[in-house]
């Protein structure tokens, strides 16, 4: 960029802010201020008449002359002179310049304001009057600017304008070095798929380049030796060289590990545990990944500055995070597909209601969870202290029986007992098992998990023989024991909702017949009325009582009674129809809706009921007599809207309807009137 066109500034003063500071500043200090680049060439000059010559150059040629002779080169001067200056132009204006310096670029900052003197000001007119232009508006009263008011007045304009374009500066600075870091955090989420080795390689080529070392070289842990060895290694003819080793227990390698930015030695001793070709001394720095001395950067000894050595250990330690980075992402997307597979199956056995099915699915997931061959989900019974098998996989399948081991016992056992995990990579060698491989199982390798919840121990996972023939491994153990406690919590629902399904039934229902019952009848009634009062339908409503029950259940007892009840109700949802509810009154009374019936349709059904039942036989256990005993019901009935239109006076009437039926003789039917 060609610093003298000023464009940094131009773009600067384009945004407003900077006008703005010029505006406030010239009223302030009462001179108007414009900015000129390093040329002479304006950059910003203010809109507005407050300058007696501001129509110089449009009306005359010749002002705009001396504006460029007078005016121009006092820009130009003061720029060269690098301090600020006051003077008075052609029109005889007190004015002042002095220069800036905004990211390499110079400028000369000019402000103008008015007559130093009367004299001044009639030289002003008659400069007018002689050329011809057309008198220009003066403020009143007319204010006079002594040399002295200038140099105060630039002196200020100086320290604000300079302090601004600091400050300003500053941010360019900081925004420029923030959008920097951006591109390289970029560059580093791009790489994720590099391997250590391959930014290793682009360390030593950048260094080499940069610090024109003669050789440069990665030593990297050899875990099996105990050793860093020699990874990648770089010369200036870009062949591997340099090979050598430390020991792990070297001086330079705790040193290292003490924290130390690098250590240089000097001739190595042959008990340092150094084994290098090479003479001379060396600089070892360190390459630390996730807190541990994952690497280490030999340079032989040359002159480094200590801003060379800044470099170095910069270049090891973003190089240190770029891998870290690297494995961070690797182990996130890991993760990331574990919890996939988990969350897909754990939607596959979220709706099964069955709870067989749900047990043996999550055993079937289990084990496709960790490709598993063979595997059992064993349940404890709480009241025997037992473990049950609930399900099983593989070759086990072929075992007959319930097996039951005891908490405590076995592999199993134990691990329902203490609740943690078993992973075992050979069951043989394992110190905790020590024994013989049994001949159904394929590999020694097994895991077997607790079914917690919480601290609560429900049940146990176990699964054996990996497809691949391979041991299972930590990685594993996390995966199945994160999906056992998912499915711990969704058996536990399980149970639970299969539990609350069958609180509501018996809410709802009679015990005995399971006919809806006394109280949730008023629930269906209220709803029946409510919709036949909505639509315009007819409702009827029943109610059955057993002739001479009491004289049945004194003599052949409460049991028979209670079969009769049982018979009866069947006869009853045998003969309505199946938009019809039917509910147990109480002792001997039924009670049966009909909705959208009519009075007459009413009593044909009634008349069914009664008939059935007096067809019923009930042959009672305690007497020797082979006559079946046979009953009768009478039947009251009451019709909405005809009879009633509320809950309590329907049930009134139905009630009192009913035992008229029975003062006028039993075995009938009435219906209100």
């Amino acid at each position: 960029m060609n610093i003298s066109t000023g464009q940094r500034l131009q773009d600067l003063f384009t945004g407003g802010k900077w006008q703005e500071h010029f505006e406030s500043l010239s009223e302030t200090l009462g001179f108007t201020l414009s900015l000129y680049s390093a040329a002479g060439e304006p950059i910003y000059v203010p809109q507005g008449d407050n300058l007696p010559c501001k129509g110089f150059p449009s009306q005359s040629a010749e002002l705009k002359s001396l504006c460029d002779t007078v005016c121009r080169p006092f820009i130009v001067n003061t720029l060269e002179m690098g301090t600020p200056n006051i003077f008075k132009c052609h029109a005889k204006i007190m004015s002042f310049a002095f220069p800036i310096d905004f990211m390499d670029e110079r400028a000369v900052v000019l402000g103008q304001g008015s007559f130093s003197s009367y004299e001044d000001f009639r030289d002003y007119m008659d400069l007018v009057s002689a050329y011809g232009v057309d008198m220009v508006t003066i403020k009143t009263p007319l204010n006079f600017t002594s040399s002295k008011q200038a140099w105060k007045a630039c002196n200020f304009a100086v320290d604000t304008v300079n302090r601004l374009l600091k400050n300003t500066q500053e941010t360019v600075t900081l925004r420029k070095k923030f959008e920097s870091l951006k591109s390289v955090f970029a560059l580093w989420g791009s790489s994720g798929a590099e391997q250590p080795e391959t930014r290793y390689h682009d360390m030593l080529y950048n260094l080499s380049s940069l610090l024109d070392v003669d050789r440069i070289t990665i030593l990297s842990l050899d875990k099996a030796r105990s050793r860093f060895t020699s990874l990648y290694g770089l010369s200036k003819g870009g062949i591997r060289t340099d090979p050598h080793s430390i020991d792990v227990h070297d001086p330079i390698v705790k040193d290292l590990l003490r924290g130390k930015a690098f250590v240089r030695t000097s001739e190595p001793a042959a008990a340092t545990g150094v084994e290098t070709p090479r003479s001379g001394s060396r600089y070892y720095f360190p390459i630390v990944v996730n807190k541990r001395l994952s690497g280490i950067l030999s340079i032989p000894d040359r002159i480094f500055k200590e801003n060379d050595k800044q470099i170095i250990s910069g270049f090891c330690k973003q190089t240190a995070l770029i891998i870290e980075n690297q494995q961070l992402h690797h182990d996130l997307y890991k993760k990331f597909n574990r919890f996939v597979a988990m969350s897909e199956l754990t939607k596959t056995i979220v709706p099964i209601q069955n709870f067989e099915t749900l047990v043996q699915t999550i055993l079937e997931k289990s084990a496709e969870l960790l490709k598993a061959e063979q595997g059992s989900l064993m349940l404890l019974d709480h009241e025997t202290d037992n473990l049950l098998l609930e399900a099983k996989k593989g070759i086990i399948q072929g075992m007959s029986g319930k097996i039951r081991i005891q908490r405590g016992v076995g592999i199993a056992g134990k691990v329902a007992a203490l609740g943690e995990p078993y992973l075992v990579k050979n069951l043989e060698s394992d110190p905790r098992i020590r024994q013989k491989n049994r001949d159904h199982y394929k590999t020694r390798s097994f895991v077997s998990v607790p079914l917690k919840i919480d601290d609560r121990i429900i049940g146990v996972i176990n699964l054996s023989d990996k497809t691949s023939g391979e041991v299972f491994d930590e990685e594993d153990l996390k995966l199945i024991q994160s999906f056992a406690t998912h499915a711990a919590i969704i058996m536990e629902r399980n149970v639970f909702i299969n539990k609350t399904e069958e609180l509501k039934r018996l809410t709802i229902t009679d015990h005995l017949t399971g006919l809806l019952n006394r109280r949730y009848l008023y629930e269906r009634l209220k709803d029946e009325l409510s919709r036949s009062e909505r639509y315009g339908h007819q409702l009827s409503l029943l109610m059955l009582d057993l002739d001479g029950f009491k004289y049945c259940n004194d003599t052949f007892g409460h049991l028979f009674g209670d079969k009769v009840l049982k018979d009866v109700a069947e006869t009853l949802l045998n003969t309505v129809r199946s938009i019809d509810i039917v509910s147990r009154y109480g002792g001997d009374e039924f009670m049966i809706i009909l909705p959208e019936t009519t009075e007459a349709l009413a009593v044909e059904i009634a008349e069914r009921l009664r008939s059935n039942v007096a067809d019923s036989t009930f042959l009672p256990q305690r007497t020797t007599s082979t006559e079946p005993i046979k009953l009768t019901t009478s039947i009251g009935i009451v019709c909405y809207p005809a009879h009633g239109n509320t809950i309590e006076l329907l049930l009134d009437l139905v009630d009192k309807t009913l035992y008229r039926a029975k003062d006028r003789g039993k075995n009938r039917i009435e219906v209100y009137s």
